[in-house]
C-alpha cells in the first residue's frame, strides 16, 4: 500500500470513528465528587446490589484505554500483559466486594466524612485517591470509621471507584 492509500485509509478510519484520540476517552457512569461516590457505594451496600456496585467501578475498557497506558507495569520491559493485570485486579476487587457485601448490616448509614489515608497519586491524565476511609453515622447517631472500598479514580474532574480492594 502506498503512502497516499495509507493516508486515505487512516482518514477514513478516523472519520468513521475507528480511531479515537486518547483525549476522547472518558470514564463512564462517573459522579461529581468522591463523597458522591461514597454515598452511591453506601446505597448499593444497603440494597445488597452487587451489580450496581460493580457498575460504580472502573471497567475493563476504561482500564485498558485510560489507566493501563500510564501505569509503570505497562512498560515493555516489565513484560506484563494488560489482560493478566486486569484479571488479577478484577478478581481481587470482586472478592473484596463480595466479602464486604456479605458482612454488611444496613443500619441506615449516612456519610459524615471521607479521607484518603494513602494520599493521591497523579498519573498525568488521571489521579488515584488511595485508601479511602469513611466516617459513617447510623440511624442511632453512632459513628463508625472504616473502609468499604479501596481507591477512587479521578478523570477529567469526575470520579468513580477504582477498586474494592482493601488491604
Amino acid at each position: 500500500m502506498g503512502p497516499l492509500c495509507l493516508l486515505a485509509v487512516l482518514a477514513l478510519s478516523a472519520h468513521c470513528g475507528w480511531l479515537r484520540e486518547k483525549e476522547d476517552f472518558r470514564l463512564d457512569r462517573t459522579l461529581e465528587s468522591p463523597e458522591a461516590v461514597a454515598r452511591a457505594v453506601i446505597a448499593g451496600m444497603g440494597a445488597g446490589n452487587f451489580d450496581a456496585l460493580k457498575h460504580l467501578a472502573v471497567t475493563e475498557a476504561e482500564f485498558r484505554d485510560i489507566v493501563w497506558p500510564r501505569l509503570p507495569a505497562s512498560r515493555p520491559e516489565r513484560n506484563l500483559p494488560m489482560e493478566y493485570v486486569w484479571s488479577d485486579h478484577m478478581a481481587k476487587s470482586d472478592a473484596n466486594l463480595r466479602a464486604r457485601l456479605a458482612g454488611w448490616q444496613d443500619r441506615g448509614f449516612v456519610l459524615v466524612a471521607l479521607t484518603f489515608k494513602g494520599g493521591t497519586e497523579d498519573y498525568g491524565t488521571f489521579k488515584v485517591h488511595r485508601e479511602t476511609v469513611l466516617v459513617l453515622k447510623d440511624r442511632d447517631a453512632h459513628e463508625q470509621t472504616g473502609r468499604l472500598f479501596g481507591s477512587i479514580i479521578e478523570h477529567k474532574g469526575r470520579f468513580k471507584v477504582f477498586s474494592y480492594i482493601v488491604d
